[in-house]
């Protein structure tokens, strides 16, 4: 039996990257790997599993002391103010490195009692590594997603936003870039979502044999087709369903659908996610020429989302620098098409008939494509239904990428016991079939 040590970010009733990794865990455990997750109970539980056979929650110690420590002495009306400037920025990646030792010596204390096989990080690089053991990170983007695009959209940050919130940007990642390339040390193998992901993290550096590429699991039951009839001359909504970040493009896609808008009058924006950092954005919704065809709200409880989707003609997404969707798969799942940007790592695990690519990252060349998917509903949208949720049972069946994950599992394992024994391998093959 495999024992790994585990870190990351999960939760059963999550979206995206945490939600996800639930069912990583869950499906390894019912394939009979042990798993040690070292988690902190008032940051990371993973309730659910709790008295599974083969799980076990290592609860580390206070975590982040120096930041609690700040804000006992700050009025609560503060506590937000703080994480935003610099001060919050700086504290925050101190209190990391803190929190880092503390994981480092806790995986060591328990592998010196009973050794682990691996040590597995879900949703993030490897902060640290721990003695020789094998190292996988499943990292949840590539390892300079964010600031590229930041500068790029310089000129819309500090134009929605001003520029304080775009100098914090660069002064975070000045102090975060440095930690985050000694940290890609740590690792033997990286997991990333996509092929287009993969060959970032290779021209960042990487060893092409290092990186390997599996999507995100997708819970069929839960996100699949409502039988409804499909009328050619209702209303047509589509749906923004994640964060706001200025990567995810927010200001194209309102560009966009105001050009479509001018010429046709049957469609409607439904617009669902939190401005974490850029609250200034929000300036593009307020200020919407159509205010009658736009819907916005911060967030939806999880158990709500299935319908939503179905409910829906077109999820959208005009990201640039997509590792890989949730939402996207999520709607592949329920039968709905998806629009897509040129660098979204998503489609490639869909097909021309239920995803619509936009190549050009301009308004007109999204609203082209805005308007080509509601063409393709009215022409046959029993067929695209059929053909997106056949897709996402190829590709995020929880069954088939858990399949590809022990794999990586093995590989690390032997090319770990290998470096100091040529002869392991039967070793390794006698523990994954005990």
């Amino acid at each position: 039996m495999l024992r790994v040590a585990c870190y990351g970010y999960v939760k059963k009733d999550s979206g995206s990257v945490s939600g996800a990794n639930f069912l990583i865990l869950e499906e390894l455990l019912k394939r009979g790997i042990q798993i040690d997750f070292f988690g902190w109970k008032s940051f990371n539980y993973p309730a659910e599993l709790i008295g599974h056979e083969h799980f076990r929650f290592i609860d580390l110690p206070d975590k982040a002391f120096l930041r609690k420590s700040l804000k006992r002495v700050l009025p609560k009306q503060l506590h937000s103010l703080f994480d935003r400037t610099l001060g919050g920025m700086i504290q925050n990646l101190y209190s990391q490195q803190r929190d880092d030792r503390i994981l480092r010596d806790a995986i060591a204390t328990e592998s010196a009692q009973t050794p682990y096989d691996l040590v597995l990080f879900l949703g993030l690089y490897a902060p640290i590594r721990v003695g020789g053991m094998p190292t996988i990170s499943w990292a949840q983007g590539t390892p300079n997603t964010e600031w590229p695009y930041i500068k790029k959209l310089r000129q819309q940050i500090v134009q929605y936003c001003g520029w304080l919130p775009y100098l914090q940007f660069k002064f975070f990642y000045m102090l975060k870039n440095p930690r985050l390339r000694a940290a890609l040390e740590h690792s033997d193998f990286y997991i990333c979502g996509s092929q287009w992901s993969r060959q970032q993290m290779i021209a960042y550096g990487l060893a092409e044999t290092a990186v390997k590429v599996l999507p995100y699991p997708m819970d069929l039951e839960l996100f699949k087709p409502q039988l409804q009839a499909y009328r050619k001359n209702q209303q047509k909504t589509f749906l923004w369903l994640g964060r706001i970040d200025p990567r995810k493009r927010l200001d194209l896609l309102m560009q966009a659908y105001a050009l479509l808008l001018q010429e046709r009058q049957d469609v409607h924006l439904k617009i669902i996610g939190s401005f974490r950092h850029t609250k200034g954005f929000k300036t593009l919704i307020d200020s919407f020429e159509f205010p009658s065809h736009i819907d916005y709200q911060s967030s939806i409880d999880r158990k709500d989302v299935p319908a939503l989707i179905q409910s829906c003609a077109v999820v959208i997404q005009p990201s640039e620098g997509e590792n890989f969707g949730s939402s996207v798969a999520e709607a592949l799942c329920c039968g709905i098409p998806v629009v897509l940007g040129a660098t979204n790592g998503t489609r490639e695990f869909t097909v021309p008939s239920c995803a619509f690519i936009f190549e050009d990252y301009t308004p007109e060349s999204l609203k082209q494509t805005m308007a080509k998917v509601l063409d393709s509903l009215d022409q046959s949208p029993v067929e695209i239904a059929l053909e997106a949720r056949q897709t996402a049972e190829r590709n995020f069946a929880i069954a088939k990428v858990i399949d590809s994950l022990e794999g990586i599992l093995q590989e690390a394992i032997a090319s770990s016991l290998q470096d100091v024994d040529p002869s392991a391998q039967t070793r390794l093959d006698q523990a994954c079939s005990s």
